[in-house]
C-alpha cells in the first residue's frame, strides 16, 4: 500500500456487514470530546447500504487490540511460536536486522509468498483445504533459516554484549512479561494485516502471520 493514512486503523478497520472501511469520527457531548470509529458506506448513504455497522469508540477499541496482541505475546503453543518471536523483536531492542547473513534473500522471498498465501486466501472467502499445510511448510522452512541466521549471528557478535542480550531474550521469553501498554501506532501497522468489525462489542484481527482471533471490547459507561 503505497499510502499511509494519518491512522493506522483507516488501512485495516473494515466493517463486517458491507466490508466497507471505518473512519474515525470526533463527537462532542456535554464539552467532551470523544473520538469514535464509524463505517464510511454508513457515513455516506445511511443505512441504505449497511443498517447494522456499530459504532466504536476508540479507547475501547484501541485496547481491544492491544490485549489481543498481549495475548499473543503471551501464547505459549508452538504454533504461535515465529510470531510470537517477531512480536518481541518488534517491541524490544533485540533483533537481527542489521546483521546480514547469506540467508536474508531466502527469508524475504518466504516472507513474500506467506502474505501472498495469507491474502489469496482472505479473498476467496473461503476455507482453502490447502492452505493449512502450505502455510505451515512455509513457516517451518522460514522459522529454520531464522534459527540458522541466529546462530550465525551468535558467532558474529562479541559473546559479551550478544550473550547478555540473548539472556535477557530469554529471560523474557521464560517471564512472558513482554507486554506492550498503549496503543502503539508503528507496530500495529507492522503485525496485522485487518480487522474486521463484528459488532459493537467484538472484532476480528487477522494478523500477518496467519492467526487470525476474535476479541471482546471492553464496555464504558458514558
Amino acid at each position: 500500500m503505497s499510502h499511509i493514512s494519518k491512522y493506522v486503523l483507516s488501512d485495516i478497520l473494515v466493517c463486517g456487514e458491507c466490508s466497507h472501511p471505518y473512519r474515525r469520527q470526533t463527537w462532542s457531548r456535554n464539552g467532551v470530546i470523544t473520538p469514535v470509529w464509524r463505517c464510511e458506506s454508513r457515513l455516506l448513504n445511511g443505512t441504505k447500504k449497511c443498517k447494522h455497522s456499530a459504532t466504536l469508540k476508540e479507547k475501547p477499541l484501541h485496547e481491544a487490540i492491544m490485549t489481543a496482541v498481549n495475548s499473543v505475546v503471551e501464547n505459549q503453543r508452538d504454533v504461535v511460536g515465529a510470531f510470537r518471536e517477531n512480536v518481541i523483536r518488534v517491541i524490544g531492542n533485540y533483533t537481527t536486522k542489521n546483521i546480514k547473513t547469506e540467508f536474508d534473500d531466502e527469508i524475504s522471498k518466504l516472507q513474500e509468498q506467506l502474505l501472498t498465501l495469507i491474502e489469496e486466501n482472505a479473498k476467496r472467502g473461503a476455507v482453502n483445504e490447502d492452505f493449512d499445510e502450505q502455510y505451515r511448510k512455509i513457516a517451518e522452512e522460514m522459522q529454520a533459516l531464522k534459527m540458522k541466521k541466529l546462530k550465525h549471528a551468535r558467532e558474529q557478535k562479541s559473546a559479551g554484549e550478544y550473550g547478555q542480550r540473548l539472556e535477557g531474550m530469554d529471560s523474557c521469553l521464560g517471564r512472558v512479561s513482554c507486554k506492550v501498554g498503549e496503543f502503539d501506532e508503528d507496530l500495529i501497522r507492522r503485525l496485522i494485516l485487518r480487522i474486521k468489525v463484528i459488532h459493537e462489542s467484538k472484532i476480528e484481527i487477522h494478523f500477518k502471520y496467519g492467526i487470525v482471533m476474535e476479541q471482546e471490547i471492553p464496555f464504558y459507561e458514558d
